[in-house]
């Protein structure tokens, strides 16, 4: 059989369309046993394709219905997943699967509570994956822990073990996450989810030899998919081989040619290697259509500035400084941008704060003292002997050998380590990071007292009001004070997922 099409309709296929051209020639059994090995390659796109193409021969069939919701929810389709689950509770579909569909879209669909309602007293590690999920999104980390292990009590699941394990990973806790990918190798050492786990575990450890070893891993036996070949890229660039980075990226892009996170790390690369003409071509008349606190779009801006167009620049990283005002780039830019468009002053009040830090790169003490000279502002000294070799290579060291520690988490190391920084004059950035120290080491009192005094230095930064009410939240004590100060921190970086995680926490612990 033999279609021909102009190629205006080839990228744009209506699915039922897409259906009978994957049909051709194949019968329900073989598109139902192809559909099978594409979900257990986890190509989930491949799978939806030959089950939509067999349920057209076979509308009835309970099993391919099944596959077809899991495999929506995969994709985290919540409209394809309710039309798949509604076809197969009314072809007579039940049971303790079916429900669990039930809970996990009402997951999908941002209705915990209806998650768990759902799952009633189901005890199984199905179960306890979509159960931790709805407590996470509930903000109670407590509960979520619990169906967490509960779940790896009953037997373990790979999808429970990666999220678990993916949980104690962004939480900070890599020894945590080590441990639950262990478990994830017994259960299934080749499963996408414990190769690509561990990858991101050596990754977050600071190992890129190891991490790009794991990343080339899950593709040579899940070739295809795009994050991991991202995450192969970002570890060459980690490394330094730049090289490398662009032809996994290149290569990703034949794959996905649309793709927002290819097109973000090619313009990344391009920006290490200085290829500012490059990045305009690509997105110059694009600039509407990105996120002006986004990555791609400071890149831009960054390109515009190099190119000598201070002024739209300036206008670029002032949208990203307000939306991201945490962010130090979108703010070391903004500086540079109205340093480079004849307003020093304003300038140096941007960079200012930045500059003031011990732990501030020698690349941001450059563009701070320039900003300081030209404005006539006194601090213009100090910061030029901060520059001078033999005390910036002191500095650089004890930052490095602090930075370390904080990498490794070895907390006494970095208590340690920030402290002698911390001798040189209090330090909101310094601080902060011996608060988080002093957190994890259980030490809550201490913790606190270093969050609040870099609030004392800088009162409406939002890190540091997100870290004194982190600081409470993780002691256990005065909740109050740690959702006003989350609030807080909200309130001035609305966008930060990472403060709205932790205010929801604080919030259902005060209930």
């Amino acid at each position: 059989m033999r279609l021909r099409m102009k190629p205006i309709f080839r990228f744009a296929l209506p699915l039922a369309l897409a259906a009978s051209l994957a049909a051709c020639g194949k019968s329900p059994e073989t598109l139902f046993a192809d559909a099978k090995s594409h979900f257990a390659a986890q190509d989930f796109r491949a799978a939806r394709l030959e089950l939509a193409s067999a349920l057209q021969e076979d509308p009835g069939n309970i099993e391919m219905l099944s596959l077809l919701v899991e495999t929506h929810l995969r994709l985290a389709d919540p409209d394809g997943a309710a039309d798949a689950l509604a076809r197969l509770q009314s072809k007579g579909g039940k049971g303790p699967d079916v429900q669990r569909f039930v809970a996990e879209l009402a997951l999908i669909k941002q209705q915990p509570q209806q998650a768990l309602d759902a799952l009633g007293t189901d005890s199984s590690a199905k179960a306890a994956r979509i159960r931790a999920g709805a407590w996470l999104a509930l903000g109670d980390d407590g509960k979520a822990v619990a169906a967490f292990e509960q779940g790896m009590a009953a037997g373990g699941d790979i999808r429970l073990a990666s999220d678990y394990a993916r949980y104690r990973l962004t939480s900070g806790d890599l020894a945590g996450a080590g441990a639950v990918l262990t478990k994830m190798r017994a259960i299934d050492g080749d499963a996408f989810e414990t190769l690509v786990l561990a990858g991101d575990l050596a990754a977050a450890q600071g190992q890129p030899d190891k991490a790009i070893a794991a990343f080339k891993a899950v593709l040579d036996k899940y070739p295809g998919h795009i994050a991991p070949m991202l995450a192969l890229a970002n570890q060459y660039d980690a490394k330094g081989d730049i090289k490398k980075a662009v032809a996994v990226v290149e290569e990703a892009g034949k794959l996905a040619r649309d793709d927002q996170q290819v097109l973000a790390l090619r313009m990344q690369l391009h920006s290490e290697q200085g290829e500012w003409e490059n990045i305009r071509q690509a997105l110059q008349g694009k600039e509407g259509d990105l996120d002006p606190a986004s990555g791609l779009s400071m890149t831009y801006a960054e390109a515009l500035l190099r190119l000598g167009h201070a002024e739209q620049a300036r206008v670029l990283f002032n949208r990203a400084a307000l939306l991201r005002p945490g962010n130090p780039y979108a703010r070391l830019m903004l500086g540079e941008a109205q340093l480079a468009s004849g307003d020093a002053a304003t300038s140096w009040q941007t960079l200012q704060p930045l500059a003031a830090s011990v732990l501030a790169r020698p690349e941001v003490l450059q563009v701070a003292a320039k900003a300081a000279e030209t404005a006539g502002a006194p601090e213009a000294a100090s910061l030029r002997m901060r520059l001078e070799p033999a005390r910036l290579k002191v500095s650089t060291a004890l930052v490095e050998r602090a930075q370390a520690a904080l990498q490794r988490q070895d907390w006494p190391q970095v208590l340690s380590a920030y402290g002698k920084l911390l001798e040189q004059g209090d330090d909101a950035e310094v601080l902060k990071r011996m608060a988080l120290a002093a957190s994890r080491m259980g030490q809550g009192a201490a913790a606190i007292g270093y969050a609040d005094r870099a609030v004392a230095l800088s009162p409406e930064n939002p890190d540091y009001l997100y870290t004194a009410g982190l600081a409470r939240l993780e002691a256990g004590t005065d909740i109050a004070g740690a959702r006003r100060y989350l609030e807080l921190a909200a309130s001035v970086d609305p966008r930060n997922e990472t403060i709205a995680r932790d205010l929801k926490k604080a919030t259902a612990a005060a209930s």
